[in-house]
């Protein structure tokens, strides 16, 4: 482990360009260069350091909270894998009734459908935004608003 340790900060200092005095300034920024004179073994140790394990506080629990904890858990874990149980029931059906719609098809356009579609959407694409406007749209909301039945929007003053 410790050789994997000494590895990776091998591999971390190798990047590290120590020509550059911004990149002093910024490694005595960061804590890493105390001096301007610090060796490689000194970046070394330090980066060795960072990547030792930390200690990890224990905290307890009672037997109570822990199981309500798993309780929780296992709750959770039926829940989402019911859902991707759906989803995979829903894909599922998806497939089968595409598969049965170009097995409907005439054999001439079913040759033509079966090839598959492998070319990329053009990247300069539009999306439709806007609508021509719909004749007659609104105006009943329009007269509910003049009787007085209905309100638009949420400020009611």
């Amino acid at each position: 482990m410790q050789c994997l340790r000494r590895a990776a900060a091998c591999r971390l200092l190798s990047q590290w360009p120590t020509s550059s005095s911004s990149t002093s300034v910024a490694l005595q920024q960061a804590g890493f260069a105390k001096r301007s004179g610090e060796s490689a073994d000194g970046k070394l140790n330090k980066v060795l350091k960072m990547l030792e394990p930390r200690e990890v506080e224990q905290v307890d629990i009672s037997e109570e909270d822990y199981a309500e904890g798993m309780r929780r858990h296992k709750e959770f874990s039926r829940r989402k894998m019911q859902q991707h149980r759906e989803w995979q029931a829903d894909l599922t059906a998806k497939l089968k009734l595409k598969n049965a719609a170009v097995a409907a098809l005439p054999p001439r356009l079913r040759a033509a459908a079966e090839v598959p579609d492998d070319e990329l959407f053009p990247l300069n694409r539009e999306m439709w935004t806007e609508t021509p406007p719909i004749e007659g749209f609104g105006q009943g909301t329009a007269t509910m608003q003049q009787a007085g039945l209905k309100k638009l929007g949420t400020k009611h003053r």
